[in-house]
């Protein structure tokens, strides 16, 4: 039986501020797209995301931390699902300035409502 969207949301950031990329990629579509935050680019497609992550993320070891999840959305005969909502994002850990506020958006898909939720995109910009 395919674990609920939230449950996937929940794994997902835990993977992420565990670090383990590779465990996190297994919940990545293969087309997914990862907005940079202090970046104006993305970073597209599974293997270019993995790259990313584990050669510029895994030495800061960054921290993201939901303050408040909205209820998920989902349509399209259960095959497109969307998490929003606030959290505090730790670019680096020990970093003096702190975590930013920020806004998220991940959108998630799979093929049918039987099927895995993946990861399509993941968005997030600073709040304030």
């Amino acid at each position: 039986m395919p674990t609920s969207l939230e449950d996937v949301f929940k794994h997902a950031w835990d993977e992420w501020n565990r670090g383990d990329y590779n465990k996190l990629g297994e919940r990545f579509d293969v087309n997914i797209i990862m907005k940079k935050l202090d970046d104006p680019g993305s970073v597209v497609g599974i293997g270019n995301a993995l790259v990313y992550l584990n050669e510029n993320q895994k030495l800061k070891k960054p921290q993201f931390t939901p303050d408040k999840v909205d209820k998920p959305i989902i349509w399209a005969n259960e095959t497109v699902g969307q998490i929003s909502g606030t959290a505090r994002y730790l670019d680096k850990q020990g970093d003096p300035k702190g975590p930013t506020p920020v806004r998220f958006t991940f959108t998630f898909t799979r093929a049918s409502e039987k099927e895995e939720w993946l990861i399509i995109n993941l968005f997030q910009a600073r709040s304030q």
